[in-house]
C-alpha cells in the first residue's frame, strides 16, 4: 500500500511539473500573440497605404499596356505606308 501511495505522490509531482511547464508555455504564447497584435495595429496604416499604392500601380500598368498596344498598331500602319512609298511600282 505504501508503494502505491508513494507512486501516486510521485505521479502528482510529475503532473504538477507538467502543468507548470504548460502554464509557462501558454503565458509565453499569449505574450507573443499580444506583440503580434500590437505590431499589426501599428503597421495597419502602412499596409493599407501599400495596398493603395499597388492598386494605383496596377492601374498605371494597365494604361501603359493599352498605350503600348496603340503605339504598336500605329507603328505597324506607318511601316506599311512607308514601305509602300519606298518600293517602286511593279512593272506589268
Amino acid at each position: 500500500m505504501e508503494g502505491a501511495i508513494k507512486q501516486l505522490q510521485e505521479t502528482a509531482i510529475v503532473m504538477a511539473g507538467i502543468q507548470a511547464r504548460q502554464a509557462e508555455v501558454l503565458k509565453g504564447h499569449g505574450e507573443w500573440l499580444e506583440q503580434q497584435e500590437q505590431w499589426l495595429a501599428k503597421h495597419k496604416v502602412a499596409m493599407a497605404k501599400h495596398d493603395e499604392m499597388m492598386a494605383k500601380h496596377d492601374q498605371m500598368m494597365a494604361k501603359h499596356d493599352e498605350m503600348m498596344a496603340e503605339i504598336n498598331d500605329k507603328l505597324n500602319g506607318l511601316i506599311g505606308f512607308v514601305d509602300g512609298l519606298m518600293r517602286p511600282p511593279k512593272p506589268e
